[in-house]
């Protein structure tokens, strides 16, 4: 299969870790990158890609895809141009700052007839996938409820490159915020696991309460059509950590996974408790879109699924200003 000619707009750590995964691949040849940083196109150049620092520039360079990989809020006018442009793009969760944005960008790559998914890393996370393959296995009957939550005591301020400022992270303005950072992961995998059923409401709390001037906490509560609820919740305030990430009551048993990274899940039945310890094939999010663009396999995260996902967070944005529960068609 001929390489994918990529290209990278915003060189930080993130990017840095697409570098490595794309190349692993084998799938890519990643060209170059964009970055207004002089410190971040020298460390490009010293893995072998040539930069510059301007985005005209770039764009004008013979790149197939492009990884948008900027602070959350430059990511619509990022990628309106990529699609007018007519290059494909992968674009780091989350898609966008506001749901508007969203729907405009993955519009504006469907009227360029080019490719948009979004960086969705936490699809791939073992205990989601142990959760989703026990559900779907029948071990717990129909879903009645789902918790997907977890507690910290500190944004992810430090999760960086030490040349930018990091501390976009926790300003609004720049799109941080714990809402657009974990909020991504969390209802993501809520709306696969519920795939195929509408969000038929949402009522959220979402608050600043210490660090910067964004939020850090959410805790969304989803209704699908069918009267599953769906809880998704982070907060960064918390010197507690739960026992456990996730809690799906069904029909027939009750479903447990302690926190990410878990190795098994516990089934709890009337008179039973077992462990199960799937395997199940991590599937590879750089090779699926190479091989999307090249063969026509089926892309694992759409930008309409990714949509989807901003649309919840947008609703839950607008819940948690109003105090009031929404009304949707998500």
């Amino acid at each position: 299969m001929e390489p994918i000619k990529a290209g990278i707009i915003g060189f930080g750590r993130v990017a840095g870790n697409h570098l490595n995964k794309m190349r692993e691949t084998g799938l890519y040849d990643v060209v170059g990158v964009c970055d207004i940083t002089e410190s971040r196109r020298e460390a490009a150049e010293a893995e072998g890609m040539k930069s510059t620092d301007s985005l005209d520039t770039f764009l004008g360079w013979d790149i197939e895809l492009v990884l948008i990989t900027t602070h959350s809020s430059a990511h619509y006018a990022d990628a309106l141009k990529v699609a007018a442009a007519k290059k494909h793009m992968l674009i780091e969760k989350p898609l966008a700052i506001r749901g508007h944005e969203a729907e405009e960008m993955v519009q504006a790559a469907k009227d360029n007839g080019v490719v948009l998914t979004a960086h969705h890393n936490r699809h791939y996370d073992g205990d989601y996938r142990l959760v989703k393959k026990a559900i779907r296995d029948g071990a717990i009957g129909d879903i009645v409820s789902i918790e997907n939550r977890t507690l910290g005591a500190r944004p992810a301020v430090g999760y960086g490159v030490a040349d930018y400022n990091q501390a976009w992270r926790i300003t609004a303005a720049a799109g941080g915020g714990t809402l657009l950072d974990f909020g991504p992961h969390w209802v993501e995998q809520v709306l696969d696991l519920m795939d195929g059923h509408k969000v038929v409401s949402v009522f959220a709390d979402v608050r600043h309460t210490k660090w910067g001037d964004s939020d850090d906490l959410f805790d969304i509560t989803m209704v699908f059509e069918n009267g599953t609820r769906a809880r998704a919740a982070k907060a960064d305030i918390s010197y507690y950590s739960l026992p456990y990430k996730w809690l799906v009551l069904g029909t027939d048993a009750t479903l447990v996974c302690e926190r990410g990274g878990a190795d098994s899940v516990s089934i709890y039945g009337e008179n039973y408790e077992t462990k199960r310890k799937d395997t199940v094939e991590a599937e590879n999010l750089h090779a699926n879109i190479a091989r999307h663009l090249r063969e026509g396999e089926d892309l694992i995260i759409t930008g309409d699924h990714a949509l989807r996902v901003m649309q919840v967070l947008e609703a839950a944005r607008q819940s948690g200003a109003s105090g009031k529960s929404l009304d949707v068609e998500i």
